[in-house]
């Protein structure tokens, strides 16, 4: 691909290529996890996931997201992460291989006239393709046909090739798309046309105080009427001892003399800032360790202590932590607000497990493995005085607390016998051995189990059925000749006015619901009623107030905008709905969130 430029040879643009290499680095998150094992976090069809590739997209959204602050992130912004990165994850799995199944390419002359109407970001930001700090245009279409820059662009290929497969794929799914006269018109009318509203609203939350409880009889009715919900397939349980692979005493010691260097050359005249650029190994280090301004306890214990008994500019001896080990510096004291904050600076030296921690733990499980063997799981645990921990049930193909995705030893679980002793197996942060522990056969989940969700669930629909027959009686009391007003105040409830509104708004106390806004602008004259619309979260009459018209005069001259807006609208629901089918085709397993709990 690209022939004409790939074949031509010469030197590189060294400081283009650095800022191009930088970029790719920077996207798949650094590499920073080449040394642990590729453990599965989930699974895509037959397609294990190693933690490793997952890990490459939640560096580098994690980066992304830490270089706007100047604190940690907290834990709610991590798990939104994660749960990003899965699903970008996902997307770059299936959306390739339907690329590949459709057979989507991209010519060269497709490339080049990509990369010459559409210059990729780190090639506008080079010094090279600049005039008076501005992108030059011109430089860069003569560098696209020098000889000598041949070798660059073709490592461009790859930065944009992607991309341009994934457009042409987007472009085939959205060729049907199709916006029609009316379909313009209606979507004018529909942003135009505005009513307003008086209504009542009867919501079920009060009711469920005061609804009646589901009798046990009532619940295993449901229960028995709706059983196969409640089915389980077979499952399986393991003993399972860990190995952890946890820095040792003498790793943590070994990274304490080099963070101890680090500390002399400092006190000795070397720039703290400079250090942390060199040696840190924390997100802040492009800052010079600068961590911003923060009050008391928003830091881990040990750091926050330690800073708050440090002078300005005073720099302290190497500090442990959970994330390793901390030279702070204090850059400044100030008072924000009636509340005292300090602004520091850290370089963090992180404690990995060396290999002789990491052999030492795999042979100590190898040898219990071996004895484990010969006297069973739990008594050999009880020998060495090791801990046992039980999974809870798990199916076949499915996630193992303790021990991840790892399809050998599910099978193990169920093909073996019970008190069957496994081979060491490595995990992430250990290696385990295991035992079967239980095989539990196809059954259904006790009733007794789960006999109080069915019966919350059972209580709020009593609740929500309240709140309708509620409403029901004030539309028959409206419908004999009383006000809205008067009838809200006889049940002692509220009567409310919407503003002028749109198919797009929304009511106050009600949300958006279709089924509200729909009834509502299906009345078609004035002081016009509704019957009562149950919304699912409670129930409304409405009143129609008033009633302005869209200006069709106005129409003709924005017609083209409202088509506009409506084909990327009509386009991004039929993307979504062809990729949520997608994505609905695939078995998709995801345990992200379990294997983070468990580690």
């Amino acid at each position: 691909m690209f022939e004409f430029l790939r074949k031509m040879i010469g030197p590189i643009m060294l400081l283009v290529l650095i800022a191009f290499i930088c970029t790719i680095i920077f996207s798949w998150g650094g590499g920073g996890f080449s040394n642990r094992p590729s453990d599965t976090i989930g699974v895509i069809d037959d397609e294990n996931i190693p933690v490793k590739l997952y890990s490459r997209y939640y560096s580098n959204l994690y980066r992304q997201e830490q270089a706007k602050t100047e604190n940690e992130l907290p834990p709610d912004k991590e798990q939104e992460i994660r749960s990003q990165a899965w699903s970008q994850l996902v997307a770059d799995v299936l959306i390739g291989r339907e690329i590949e199944k459709r057979h989507i390419t991209v010519s060269d002359q497709e490339l080049y006239e990509y990369l010459k109407l559409y210059p990729p970001q780190v090639v506008q930001q080079a010094p090279q393709f600049m005039t008076d700090g501005k992108f030059d245009h011109q430089k860069y279409m003569n560098a696209m046909l020098s000889p000598e820059n041949a070798p660059f662009w073709a490592q461009l290929e790859a930065l944009v090739l992607p991309e341009l497969k994934r457009s042409k794929l987007q472009a085939e799914i959205l060729s049907t798309v199709r916006i029609t006269p009316a379909e313009v018109l209606e979507a004018y009318l529909q942003e135009n046309e505005k009513i307003k509203i008086g209504y009542i609203n009867v919501t079920a939350i009060p009711f469920e105080q005061i609804a009646p409880d589901p009798t046990t009889e009532e619940a295993l009715a449901y229960y028995e009427a709706n059983k196969e919900d409640y089915k389980q397939a077979e499952r399986a349980t393991l003993d399972v001892v860990a190995f952890e692979k946890t820095p040792s005493e003498n790793d943590w010691q070994r990274v304490y003399a080099q963070a101890s260097d680090i500390y002399d050359s400092i006190t000795a005249g070397a720039d703290f800032a400079e250090m942390a650029e060199i040696y840190s190994e924390d997100a802040s280090a492009s800052s010079g360790g600068d961590l911003g301004w923060f009050e008391r306890g928003r830091m881990v214990p040990e750091f926050d202590s330690v800073t708050w008994t440090l002078s300005e500019n005073e720099i302290s001896k190497p500090v442990r932590t959970r994330y390793g080990w901390h030279i702070i510096k204090l850059l400044g004291i100030r008072q924000e607000k009636s509340v005292e904050q300090r602004n520091a600076a850290h370089i963090l030296l992180k404690v990995q497990a060396s290999q002789e921690t990491i052999e030492n733990a795999y042979n100590n499980a190898r040898d219990f493995a071996e004895e484990a063997k010969e006297l069973g799981l739990k008594a050999a645990a009880d020998t060495f005085n090791f801990s046992v921990r039980t999974t809870p049930p798990f199916y076949k193909k499915s996630y193992m607390a303790f021990l991840g995705v790892n399809k050998e030893l599910n099978e193990f679980a169920f093909k073996k016998e019970i008190g069957s002793v496994s081979d060491v197996v490595e995990g992430q942060n250990a290696y385990f051995v295991t035992a079967v522990a239980s095989h539990l056969p196809e059954s259904y989940e006790p009733f007794e189990k789960v006999e109080n969700s069915i019966k919350g669930m059972l209580k709020k629909e009593n609740a929500q059925e309240m709140a309708l027959d509620t409403v029901r009686v004030m539309y028959d009391y409206i419908m004999a000749g009383n006000s809205f007003r008067s009838t809200a105040k006889k049940f002692g409830f509220g009567y409310q006015q919407s503003d002028m509104i749109t198919r797009k708004d929304h009511l106050p106390a009600v949300g958006r619901s279709d089924e509200v806004i729909g009834a509502a602008f299906s009345l078609k004259t004035i002081n016009g009623i509704t019957p009562p619309v149950d919304y699912g979260r409670g129930a409304v009459i409405i009143t129609l107030l008033e009633k302005e018209s869209a200006n069709l005069e106005n129409f003709n001259q924005v017609q083209d905008s409202v088509q506009f807006a409506l084909q990327i609208k009509k386009s991004q629901d039929v993307y979504g709905r062809w990729y949520q089918n997608l994505v609905s085709a695939a078995n998709i397993e995801n345990h992200v969130d379990d294997f983070y709990s468990n580690y």
